[in-house]
């Protein structure tokens, strides 16, 4: 029988988790759906490496080294780009300089058990595989039947300008507050995580007072607490929240978003057909 490769975890690095494309289907349980922060990222190097893109991956903001137990055949970030790796050698694992999450996809695939039908780790639950710690080892499934067709990808080009629909509290805010969203650049603030990204800038007020049951949320709600300041939630978002929602960001672009490092500048758009307040 041959003996399946391992990667060791020699340094866990910062916010390091296994992902996969994630667990959807069970917000009505209060279950987040999870996943890797930039799928299309992770994707394209589970491609780069004969593998299907539901494998799971490893997610880090850097600092995670690994150590081969046995040859294996990774794409790494910042390259973009697959690698040979001999038994007994190690590798760094760095976001690319412009992004904070970077992963590795190993080919095989990264054989943790999964939880809900997903190997994704929610950060907030807990549910999925445990955060890796100096020390674990990392089994690695069997090698997809394929091969590989291509090994070096194209770096990803991040966009800093978002569309944007109205969210089910747009009705909560001045007039004002929808111009000031779609008008203003916002900052990206250091409270940044799997959950949501905060945005710096000019407050965004409420015409509707008092509280606000619990409702409903998905990736991209755009939240405003009480001190105006836009959080747009990101993967391991509650699945329900008590602040109004004024928008969501469109699917298409919420990867390059949840990218933007601390500091990074960026815009929010009307989405084309998307109706004005009236």
């Amino acid at each position: 029988m041959t003996r399946l490769s391992v990667l060791i975890v020699a340094e866990p690095g910062f916010g390091t988790s296994i992902q996969d494309s994630g667990r959807p289907g069970w917000a009505h349980l209060g279950v987040a759906g999870s996943g890797s922060m930039d799928p299309l990222l992770a994707d394209q190097l589970n491609r780069l490496v004969g593998n299907p893109t539901s494998a799971a991956v490893l997610e880090t903001a850097g600092g995670l080294v690994l150590r081969a137990d046995g040859p294996l055949t990774v794409a790494v970030t910042p390259d973009v780009a697959a690698h040979h790796v001999p038994d007994g050698a190690s590798l760094r694992i760095d976001p690319h300089p412009d992004d904070v999450w970077g992963y590795v996809a190993v080919r095989g695939g990264i054989a943790a058990e999964p939880a809900l039908g997903s190997r994704s780790r929610d950060s907030r639950s807990g549910i999925g595989p445990p955060v890796p710690r100096a020390g674990d080892r990392l089994t690695i499934g069997p090698a997809p039947a394929g091969g590989i067709v291509v090994d070096q990808g194209a770096p990803p080009v991040r966009r800093d300008t978002f569309d944007v629909w109205p969210g089910p509290r747009q009705n909560w805010f001045t007039d004002e507050s929808w111009t000031r969203l779609t008008t203003t650049t916002w900052e990206v603030t250091a409270d940044v995580s799997r959950v949501g990204a905060r945005c710096q800038g000019p407050a965004l007020t409420r015409v509707a007072d008092g509280e606000l049951a619990s409702e409903g949320m998905v990736p991209g709600s755009i939240q405003v607490p009480g001190d105006g300041q836009p959080v747009v939630m990101l993967r391991d978002h509650p699945t329900t929240g008590g602040y109004p929602v004024i928008a969501v960001v469109d699917p298409d672009g919420l990867a390059d978003l949840a990218q933007a490092r601390p500091g990074a500048k960026l815009r929010f758009r009307p989405a084309a057909g998307a109706f004005d307040r009236t």
